[in-house]
């Protein structure tokens, strides 16, 4: 008899945020060395967690988040209390996190600006620093928790979640565009199609086709991750970061831990990098199946699992009482 082919594993929104969270933890130990050369005498080859040896996040040990993963745990805390994403009440959040002189998180310039603006009376919706820094398009994967009315809502959200640190064109794009690569991913389609169909979309303005195009090169070329990754620029800016992603989702399309181990041993910003390689690998992939250790040791986990377990049985409920009742 013909062997029964094993059900295909799915994805939840659940890996999604905790794929986005692991790709920014992953990062903490080597992030923002830029020398490749002295990253590898540091570290050798980094398959795990490690606390950072830069002065940038002091205070902060193996397993924890950088400034990114803060600002997303952030946004999780947000939504799970109200079940749903409201810019006016994660500003309130946010604002109140940084002005606490306890916070242990970086303050970057996006943020420091951010802040200046708020403090002189600007409305979030126009707080945003000139910043093109692509972190500012990281904190997006827990709106794939909320029950939204239709992806264009969820669109919208990541912009408006995006904009309200960042008002980079490019960066605000990029948030849109791989929330699209997750959705399409997550309905059934591969990493390279749903990144060739999203490109492909006539509606970019400030993300230019060469980008992906670029990656599809170095994908296909005889260079090492970490040699295409220095080329396309190792810098938080949105057209060296953005190319790199899409590289190391080209390249490694089916197998997550790869794709994030490379990019944080490449150097640079990684950290901004990996949490969108996260949240697509995430929707490609359950976390469960990544390195063990990953999860385990992940400090916040525990919280994540707990705001995430709020958000599901809010999603329910709200089905439950949008459905018709039984005659």
């Amino acid at each position: 008899m013909p062997r029964l082919s094993s059900p295909p594993v799915v994805s939840s929104p659940s890996d999604i945020v905790l794929g986005s969270f692991v790709g920014d933890a992953l990062a903490l130990g080597p992030h923002w060395i830029y020398h490749q050369k002295e990253l590898r005498q540091k570290f050798g080859h980094i398959n795990g967690y490690l606390p950072p040896a830069t002065a940038y996040h002091a205070g902060k040990t193996a397993g924890d988040f950088t400034h990114y993963g803060d600002q997303t745990l952030l946004v999780l805390r947000s939504i799970a209390g109200l079940g749903k994403f409201d810019l006016h009440q994660f500003a309130d959040t946010w604002r109140e996190h940084w002005e606490n002189p306890g916070t242990v998180s970086y303050r970057d310039g996006a943020t420091k600006s951010t802040l200046a603006h708020l403090k002189s009376g600007v409305r979030p919706e126009a707080a945003a620093s000139a910043s093109a820094d692509l972190g500012g398009a990281a904190r997006i994967a827990p709106l794939f928790l909320v029950n939204w009315e239709n992806d264009a809502c969820l669109y919208s959200a990541a912009r408006s979640l995006t904009g309200f640190t960042h008002s980079d064109p490019a960066v605000i794009e990029a948030a849109e565009f791989f929330v699209r690569v997750a959705l399409l991913i997550q309905r059934g389609s591969g990493i390279p199609a749903a990144l060739q169909q999203v490109v492909a979309l006539p509606h970019w303005k400030a993300i230019p086709m060469e980008w992906v195009a670029a990656a599809r090169l170095s994908a296909l070329s005889k260079a090492t991750d970490a040699e295409a990754l220095e080329e396309h620029g190792l810098t938080c800016h949105v057209p060296d970061a953005f190319t790199s992603i899409c590289h190391l989702l080209l390249r490694h399309p089916d197998t997550p831990a790869t794709g994030l181990m490379e990019n944080i041993n490449a150097g640079g910003d990684s950290a901004a990098r990996g949490m969108l390689l996260g949240l697509v690998y995430g929707a490609a992939r359950p976390v469960a199946s990544w390195p063990a250790k990953w999860l385990a040791e992940l400090n916040a986990v525990r919280e994540i699992h707990a705001l995430a377990a709020e958000l599901s049985c809010t999603r329910r409920e709200n089905f439950q009482s949008n459905s018709p009742g039984k005659l």
